[in-house]
């Protein structure tokens, strides 16, 4: 079969918040099956030290799926160690890319790149339209809340649109060409996109327990020592 995925069961994040598929606020792993292949969705919590241990688990010799294609949310726009306006170096997106490399697994780099991003918006909003310097604006508004401020709704509209439907469109053409495909993505883009991937694959199982990678602090006990007491005004 050619999977194709439903744009109309896209949903805005508002809509999704009201049904979050774990109410903790944890990284988790959605494995999909469906006719041979396999689809591995790491939910990321980018920058998160759960999340870098997370990219670790999956990629590691003993994990279960091996992979043949990464697609990451990263622009796509040639590779950079940054996470556009996040403005965040060596975050985990890049730091699953650069594992992929290692161990020769095609990258793909499957979110817009800025330029596009802002072609998307100025479609949406003709009477206000944006530069890229205008982005930071976009994404620091507090949330892609189609009933917010202007920025919102830009920030709303352009993951509805652009983003979001371009993620997909990857992981459909990737599932077309190869078997097991990984794919890290922030945890809020796999709510929205949630329905949309189980039309296409059925539903998924969870990995919701992530290995810790960097080592086990179970039995360390931290205790802290005290250099001076605080005096206000000094």
């Amino acid at each position: 079969m050619q999977f194709k995925p439903n744009f109309d069961l896209l949903c805005y994040w508002p809509d999704a918040e009201h049904a979050h598929t774990f109410a903790s606020n944890t990284a988790f792993v959605a494995v999909f099956r469906r006719d041979n292949k396999t689809l591995v969705y790491m939910c990321d919590r980018h920058c998160y030290n759960i999340s870098f241990n997370m990219v670790d688990m999956c990629f590691a010799d003993e994990f279960d799926y091996k992979p043949d294609v990464l697609l990451t949310e990263m622009p796509n726009a040639g590779f950079e160690r940054r996470f556009n306006w996040h403005g965040v170096q060596d975050n985990t997106l890049a730091h699953a890319a650069v594992m992929a490399m290692k161990k020769k697994i095609p990258v793909v780099c499957s979110d817009l790149s800025d330029e596009q991003i802002v072609n998307v918006i100025n479609s949406g909003f003709p009477d206000n339209q944006i530069t890229n310097d205008d982005l930071r604006k976009v994404f620091s508004s507090g949330g892609p809340y189609p009933n917010g401020n202007i920025w919102q709704k830009m920030s709303a509209y352009v993951d509805m649109y652009g983003r979001d439907r371009f993620m997909l469109q990857n992981i459909a053409a990737a599932l077309n060409k190869y078997d097991t495909v990984f794919a890290i993505f922030g945890v809020g883009h796999y709510e929205v996109q949630r329905l949309v991937l189980e039309d296409m694959m059925g539903k998924p199982e969870y990995i919701t327990r992530i290995k810790n990678m960097r080592g086990d602090f179970t039995d360390v006990k931290i205790e802290p020592i005290k250099l001076c007491d605080f005096h206000l005004g000094e």
